[in-house]
């Protein structure tokens, strides 16, 4: 990880489920600080934790046991889209990557990655666990890869996935079809999704006024010449808004916030995201 990289601090305001504790609110009791609820002494034997009080108190003559909150250990995954689309979005995905497996690693947390091209392979795909190695790897890797295709793939995540709730980040374009979006977010709707949609200004902001442009479409290798007037510029503009404003409503519809990123990628801006919305 470069230094330039840093990590960012995640959430979950639901509790998990996990037998192993970690750094987040968790749906067991067992060792913590934050307390949960009076057990009887047969319930729960230790009576270094019997309140005498609440034995007092209690009607029916039986020694009470003060029960805590234990936190647990979360699974976070990434998943990829990587389709011709997102070539350009190579860097923010591989600098995303580094700092979620450092966010991961300072939380006890276990972080895992799947790559959705036209079809799933196992080339990336990486379990989730606490070793930082494959990941560093897996991002070198993609830092030289010339994605193709489409990202078909990524409705076939779901089987890949814990079965119990745990922290997703989708990481993708979202250059595809309402449909298709919908069929992607159904099966992984009881997760917490963290959409990512990289979008960078250059590619529908910093259009001149006037003057030839090429477009390509990067994924069925079609191109169009355009003469650019500002009249032009700013339908395309809107175009991209409105689309926007589209996706926006379609994660919605699935209780998920998207966070578009128009540059770089910095770990401020999934820092503000997890302060504005709670999972």
């Amino acid at each position: 990880m470069t230094a330039s990289i840093r990590p960012f601090h995640y959430r979950l305001a639901r509790p998990g489920y996990n037998v192993f504790p970690g750094a987040h609110p968790g749906q067991l009791t067992g060792s913590g600080q934050l307390f949960k609820r009076h057990e009887p002494l047969l319930a729960s034997p230790d009576p270094r934790r019997i309140d005498l009080r609440a034995s007092v108190l209690n009607p029916f003559d039986d020694y009470r046991v003060k029960v805590f909150q234990q936190h647990s250990k979360l699974a976070v995954y990434l998943i990829a889209d990587l389709s011709a689309s997102m070539q350009r979005a190579l860097p923010v995905l591989c600098d995303f990557l580094l700092s979620a497996a450092q966010s991961a690693a300072d939380n006890g947390d276990s972080l895992g990655f799947i790559g959705c091209g036209p079809a799933l392979s196992p080339r990336w795909q990486i379990p989730a666990s606490a070793s930082f190695s494959p990941l560093r790897r897996l991002a070198q890797d993609l830092r030289s890869l010339q994605t193709e295709g489409t990202a078909d793939s990524l409705v076939h995540i779901a089987p890949l996935l814990p079965s119990r709730r745990s922290l997703l980040f989708l990481l993708s374009d979202c250059h595809f079809s309402a449909t298709l979006l919908r069929n992607i977010l159904h099966p992984i709707a009881h997760h917490a999704v963290v959409p990512i949609v990289p979008w960078p200004d250059a590619e529908f902001r910093r259009l001149p006024d006037w003057g030839l442009v090429r477009f390509k479409d990067a994924e069925d290798g079609r191109g169009r010449t355009l003469w650019m007037r500002p009249g032009l510029k700013r339908r395309i503009e809107q175009a991209f808004d409105d689309r926007q404003n589209q996706l926006r409503q379609s994660f919605r519809a699935f209780g998920m916030e998207p966070l578009f990123m128009t540059g770089d990628y910095d770990a401020d801006i999934l820092n503000h995201y997890f302060l504005q919305h709670a999972l």
